[in-house]
């Protein structure tokens, strides 16, 4: 629990260190986030020929999970990378290095949660039950993405071309992720999308948000990406533990 506590501290004082002196501090990121999804909401509204009102809460959700998960995809190869010197000369748990990266991400998050707040009360969506799913579909989000950051921390100390794989890939991973367009909107030929495991960590936090029905598919999946999660980090955390300090 020390651990824990410790890394999230860390964390907070990282993020409060990269704003200091700033007059809105870490509010900055979510004042740049909202210009950026009021600008793409007004642009992609008309170019599509969606309603503002509806299209604009549906793609302020979708930018906002895209950037958390983006985030952890660009940080998770350098988890260990960047705490080499700690890692080579102090015994630590390895848990303390992935909360401490992770954390920097779950609160970027939370001040990206205050525009889709925002966006909500401004347009009058729908609070009911659908609502509710909100709750269990951020949370399996978030442990995907903690044990992503788990396994692409190792992968990443061993194989250092691991991180610009990752940067390179991640603007077609934007584009074939219903960060804009809405799964429900495609074409039946085209439902090929399903099958990336991104687009259900966006729609598993975006459909209850809008006030709809909950497809369970996305849980399901989730749920099948963490089983697979969490044996493959403990298999690495096994079989790789003790190479850690030379790989870094």
């Amino acid at each position: 629990m020390k651990v824990f506590v410790n890394a999230i501290y860390l964390s907070w004082n990282d993020t409060r260190a990269r704003y200091k002196k700033s007059v809105l501090g870490p509010l900055w990121m979510t004042l740049g986030n909202l210009i950026g999804i009021v600008g793409l909401g007004w642009v992609w509204g008309h170019l599509l020929h969606e309603q503002l009102a509806s299209f604009i809460p549906s793609l302020t959700i979708g930018m906002v999970i895209w950037q958390f998960i983006s985030g952890t995809l660009n940080e998770a190869p350098t988890t260990f990378i960047r705490q080499a010197i700690i890692i080579r000369n102090v015994v630590m748990p390895v848990s303390f290095f992935v909360i401490r990266a992770f954390s920097r991400q779950l609160i970027n998050l939370a001040h990206n949660l205050l525009i889709i707040l925002g966006v909500m009360i401004y347009f009058g969506l729908p609070f009911n039950a659908n609502t509710l799913w909100v709750i269990p579909g951020l949370i399996l989000v978030i442990l995907n993405l903690f044990w992503i950051t788990w396994v692409l921390g190792f992968i990443g100390a061993r194989f250092r071309d691991i991180e610009y794989t990752i940067q390179a890939l991640l603007p077609l991973l934007f584009f074939i992720s219903p960060v804009i367009f809405r799964i429900d909107r495609l074409p039946i030929d085209i439902k090929i999308i399903n099958y990336n495991p991104f687009a259900h960590f966006i729609e598993i936090v975006r459909q209850p948000l809008l006030g709809t029905s909950v497809n369970f598919i996305h849980y399901q999946w989730l749920l099948i990406l963490l089983l697979f999660g969490v044996l493959t980090g403990i298999l690495i955390q096994k079989l790789y533990r003790r190479y850690l300090a030379f790989w870094v």
